[in-house]
């Protein structure tokens, strides 16, 4: 009984307020598209008004040039001999050149009965305006002594002209006229670059000037311009004029006197655009204050909702209580089995890494499998070398001769000496590489590599050559792994030309700003373009089975990243592959302090 009255209550007071906001949001429409219309006329006018002003003076001008313009010829000693030479009106003589000279359309003179004596359209008998009959008003003010003006209007297809007369005197007496005659043309074309329609009238209220060439020589009434409302105008001196024909155009009227020849300038600017942005003000008033209701309606639904939301927020907040009290001990299992399996995942990690040594070793050792036999025969030739040298020296000493026994000696001492070499470069090689990072010289690395490869070379009668810089280029890395890199690189090279009739393999080295590039180059077949973002896979081989495990390229890769390197291979237009190598360059101080 007591939520019913509540209710109407309610309701009564949601339609009050709805009442309130139609009423406010329609005076807010009203006073905004009033503002927005006021503030877009007045710049509308602004602008037009110079517009206006700006070609009411290329009229002024015009005519004030050609006004003195008159006179001044009249004045003129030569002008007047014209008159009593008898010369022959086809003969335009200074008349034409005054003409050209001052841009006039058309200069002649009269004589006091008003016969054309000579004129510069003399060679275009159809351009010229004639005689006195042609201007009578401007003639008889000439003859006067005024000077004469006379409007010559204009039709849709000709421009208006204006002619000014001066009288000629000899002495006292006033023997003719000179007229010149301007076309409004160069008003028209100067008035054709603005917008905005552009008029002038004359006294009667007849088109003279206009860049609207169909309106020359009409009356003003004549040209259907549309109701005039001045009263409903905003601004003073402005007339709005709603259109006469149910075109739907609005325009705003300006107006600007001259007072030297009673006409009157008119601009019609369209306000189309005006009334457009005053709409669009209103509509975007109107999307404000349907934001500003729906705001306000989504802030009262939002508080009635958020009582309830904090109802429901405390019920729930005793289910979350009782619920984390169960997850808390799952919580505690769960962190017991991620601890343990980050132990066995840290376990798994050290025994990668150890597999991944005893791999390398593993590659190592099988490299020093493949040079065997040829280093048993290095080992073989030099022995009975030295076996069959030790048996000439001792012959020699029983002989007496032991100078000669000497160089046998030494020869053997050579050979003993080269056996060495190849031992220890051996041992290193059979040794695990350590994972520190140090300055290494490359220099180095390729002697030790190329001399434990020397046999197979030989055997395999490949053609290596070495292109070396004349200076050492040391680099970041360790000595056994690079080592390991190099011979790879060249080991496959060898295989790959050992069917080439003249197998060639070329090693070269070259500093690249701060980088160590070292390229490796073959004539054999080269790389199928299938298997070529294969190569550095592990276990992946194009050789034969039994011929290789596939690791050597993927640990030689493997190596040279650790380096912060990389390793590329690429085949060459003119046949073979070449694996490209390239290590930042160390600081040499730091090799000469290891």
């Amino acid at each position: 009984m007591i939520r019913k009255p509540l209710r109407q209550t309610w309701r009564k007071l949601k339609i009050g307020i709805g009442a309130s906001l139609l009423l406010a949001t329609l005076l807010i429409l009203w006073l905004t598209g009033f503002g927005s219309l006021r503030i877009t006329l007045a710049e509308l006018e602004t602008g037009a008004r110079a517009n206006l002003a700006v070609q009411t003076a290329v009229l002024e001008r015009l005519l004030d040039k050609f006004r003195l313009l008159s006179p001044l010829l009249a004045r003129g000693p030569d002008i007047s001999d014209l008159l009593n030479e008898g010369r022959p009106p086809q003969d335009p003589g200074i008349t034409a050149i005054a003409a050209g000279m001052s841009g006039a359309e058309e200069i002649w003179l009269m004589d006091a009965a008003g016969n054309v004596v000579v004129s510069s359209q003399a060679g275009v008998p159809a351009g010229s305006i004639g005689g006195a009959d042609q201007i009578r008003q401007a003639f008889d003010l000439a003859l006067q002594g005024q000077l004469g003006r006379q409007l010559l209007p204009g039709t849709p297809v000709r421009a208006s002209n204006y002619v000014f007369a001066s009288p000629l005197r000899q002495g006292n007496e006033i023997t003719g006229v000179l007229a010149v005659r301007v076309s409004l043309d160069d008003v028209e074309q100067a008035w054709a670059l603005s917008k905005d329609t552009i008029f002038a009238l004359d006294t009667s209220g007849r088109v003279v000037v206009s860049n609207v060439p169909e309106w020359r020589g009409k009356l003003v009434s004549e040209l259907n311009l549309g109701r005039d409302i001045a009263d409903l105008s905003l601004f003073e001196g402005v007339e709005l004029l709603l259109p006469a024909a149910p075109t739907g155009d609005h325009h705003m009227q300006l107006k600007e006197d001259v007072a030297v020849l009673g006409w009157q300038v008119r601009s019609l600017v369209d306000i189309t655009d005006a009334r457009q942005r005053s709409g669009w003000a209103m509509l975007v008033a109107l999307l404000v204050c349907v934001i500003m209701a729906g705001g306000l309606a989504i802030l009262i639904a939002r508080r009635a909702e958020f009582v309830r939301q904090e109802r429901r927020t405390r019920a729930a907040a005793l289910r979350l209580e009782r619920r984390v009290q169960s997850r808390t001990s799952d919580l505690r299992k769960a962190n017991t089995h991620l601890e343990r399996e980050v132990r066995e995942r840290e376990q798994a990690e050290a025994n990668l890494r150890l597999t991944q040594a005893e791999l390398v070793q593993a590659a190592k050792l099988a490299t020093l499998g493949r040079m065997s036999a040829a280093l048993s025969h290095e080992y073989n030739q030099p022995l009975a070398a030295i076996r069959s040298d030790a048996e000439i020296a001792g012959m020699l000493i029983e002989r007496g001769r032991a100078g000669e026994a000497k160089t046998n000696l030494g020869r053997i001492e050579g050979m003993v000496t080269r056996m060495a070499e190849i031992a220890k470069t051996l041992k290193g090689f059979t040794r695990k590489s350590g994972t520190d990072i140090k300055p290494v010289s490359l220099r180095q690395v390729i002697d030790e590599a190329t001399l434990l490869l020397q046999p197979q070379i030989k055997q395999k009668k490949v053609d290596l050559s070495l292109d070396l810089p004349d200076a050492d280029i040391i680099v970041k890395g360790g000595r056994i792994r690079l080592e390991q890199v190099v011979i790879n690189l060249l080991s496959n090279a060898v295989d790959a030309v050992s069917g080439s009739p003249l197998p060639h393999v070329t090693l070269t080295l070259k500093r690249d700003n701060q980088e160590a590039v070292l390229t490796v180059s073959d004539n054999g077949p080269g790389i199928d373009a299938d298997v070529l973002p294969q190569i550095f896979d592990p276990f992946f081989t194009t050789k034969d089975v039994g011929a290789g495990l596939g690791l050597g390229l993927s640990i030689a890769y493997k190596i040279v990243h650790d380096f912060s390197g990389s390793l590329k291979a690429t085949n060459l237009d003119e046949g073979g592959a070449r694996f490209t190598m390239r290590l930042p360059i160390a600081d040499e101080t730091a090799l000469a302090a290891e």
